[in-house]
């Protein structure tokens, strides 16, 4: 099974636009949380994640409100046989599929870890910095 940690930019950029929506409507009123959860685990599927979905609810002054809010955690992909290309993520960080400001055409690289790269000494990460 692939590393869950290793999505795509473009997936980023789904997954936010669907914990957007989801989280309006989670927000927006009661709900059957079974039915809600139902259709996270769709929507969530559409996109080709598996979830996991916890419901938590909250108190104000001792008193439970109705409604709670999900949390939700990406378990894996649909598709078992899915193989991270990392040649592909590359390619959507230099294009800025997440578009970024000011990270059009480049990886950027800090310079402790370029100068030890040149070196022959690797460096502490990967490479670069994640905004």
């Amino acid at each position: 099974m692939s590393d869950v940690l290793d999505i795509y930019d473009h997936e980023v950029k789904q997954v936010l636009a669907l914990m957007e929506a989801l989280n309006a409507r989670a927000a927006s009123g009661q709900h059957n949380y079974n039915d809600f959860e139902r259709e996270f685990r769709g929507r969530f599927a559409e996109i080709g994640f598996t979830v996991d979905v916890s419901w938590y609810r909250f108190s104000v002054g001792g008193v439970e409100q109705d409604g709670a809010m999900p949390e939700i955690t990406i378990t894996g992909r649909t598709d078992e046989k899915f193989r991270f290309d990392p040649d592909r993520q590359v390619h959507e960080a230099v294009s800025n599929v997440l578009e970024l400001p000011g990270e059009d055409g480049w990886i950027s690289t800090d310079k402790e870890t370029l100068r030890n790269f040149l070196d022959g000494n690797g460096g502490p990460g990967h490479g670069h910095h994640h905004h």
